[in-house]
């Protein structure tokens, strides 16, 4: 819950100083990968390097959404500080990003904050 608070503050922080596409992005989700780099206990589980089974049953249905949620969320806001109209090849594009970053670095990163609190 905590992730899905600090990204909606996040949201409203960059609405608010009118920050590029590419810092607003870019800010949170390096600032993400280093916490969870920091406070993880192998390598694996910076970047995911488990399976995805696995993956599920150590974070669970309600973390693993919160940690989806918090990507979209960060997506939507990137686009609506540059809003052009996608193509379908963008959004295919855009929707292949999204999976990958969650996948292989995003996923988790709740119960690495959980673990810090």
């Amino acid at each position: 819950m905590y992730l899905l608070l600090f990204t909606i503050i996040y949201c409203v922080v960059t609405q608010l100083m009118n920050m590029a596409y590419g810092p607003a992005m870019g800010i949170y989700l390096i600032s993400l990968g280093l916490v969870k780099g920091f406070f993880s206990e192998e390598l694996k589980d910076v970047f995911n390097f488990k399976k995805t089974k696995y993956l599920y049953k150590e974070n669970g249905f309600k973390k693993s959404l919160i940690d989806l949620l918090s990507l979209i969320l960060i997506f939507a806001n990137s686009y609506s500080i540059d809003y052009e109209p996608f193509s379908l090849f963008e959004f295919v594009y855009i929707f292949f990003i999204i999976a990958i970053v969650y996948r292989f670095i995003f996923w988790g990163t709740t119960r690495t904050i959980c673990k810090i609190i």
